[in-house]
């Protein structure tokens, strides 16, 4: 395995960040101020895979045919978002994804890291990217409720503006652009959360009991959080709120633990 030094780095249309090939051959940004990676540099794809796709019980319950609600809490590069899509379409499974994100990527941005690389149909990615590009101009244009370029809506929750983007015929994905911590819900709940934010040295009030309780509540009995994160100080507190935290195997060439909390 390359060394972390050795990786190439690509500069990004966006000044605060940079491209970085990672070691399976897709590319993910690194913050250049605080040096935060937005998935593993062992290899962004086959973590996004494995520690949200499938461990979360995502892909078996799209291959069975089974409606699914997804909560991403970080959206970033939306890997884990077309990862899901991907096989929700490819299955002809319904679909809801419910995306949390304080600083939503540019299409720009996310055409940069060629994220058609990372499904089997690169319809997935295309109509997001071009989506995600009339979103800003229509949201200016219209003064918060609008169709979104034939493609979307721009709804009204108070608080932030939830964008609502129909992916598929039976495929729904929705971003509301919000800090997660001051994010209210009181909508059905989710069989599954990608816990996605940056390291708790980072981002540490969204690792705390809180948010993590907020978590537990908005979570299906049997539903998974799942997240790359195994600090003792993380399980301790996702078992205080009522969790059953395990430990299992992390992707090949990559960490050697990531974690599944399960809501009993």
């Amino acid at each position: 395995m390359n060394q972390r030094g050795t990786r190439v780095r690509l500069p990004c249309q966006d000044p605060r960040l940079e491209i970085e090939v990672t070691d399976d051959g897709s590319r993910t940004l690194i913050n250049k101020a605080t040096g935060d990676s937005y998935h593993s540099s062992s290899g962004a794809l086959s973590e996004t895979r494995h520690v949200y796709l499938l461990n979360s019980g995502v892909a078996e319950r799209l291959s069975m045919h089974r409606a699914t609600r997804v909560l991403e809490i970080g959206l970033g590069t939306a890997m884990g978002m077309f990862v899901t899509l991907d096989q929700a379409v490819q299955h002809g499974t319904p679909l809801e994804y419910f995306a949390l994100e304080y600083d939503w990527l540019s299409a720009g941005v996310i055409r940069s890291l060629a994220p058609e690389s990372w499904v089997d149909n690169p319809a997935v990615v295309s109509d997001y990217l071009r989506w995600r590009s009339t979103v800003d101009q229509d949201a200016r244009s219209s003064g918060g409720q609008h169709q979104c370029g034939g493609l979307g809506e721009l709804h009204d929750s108070g608080a932030a503006p939830v964008f609502r983007w129909q992916a598929g015929p039976e495929q729904v994905v929705q971003v509301q652009v919000v800090d997660a911590l001051r994010w209210q819900y009181d909508g059905q709940p989710f069989d599954a959360i990608y816990f996605d934010p940056f390291a708790p040295d980072t981002n540490t009030e969204l690792w705390q009991t809180p948010m993590l309780g907020l978590m537990y509540k908005v979570l299906n009995t049997g539903g998974r959080l799942v997240t790359y994160c195994v600090k003792r100080e993380v399980r301790d507190r996702l078992t205080s709120v009522g969790f059953e935290v395990r430990k299992i195997r992390g992707p090949e060439g990559g960490k050697r633990e990531v974690l599944v909390a399960l809501r009993q």
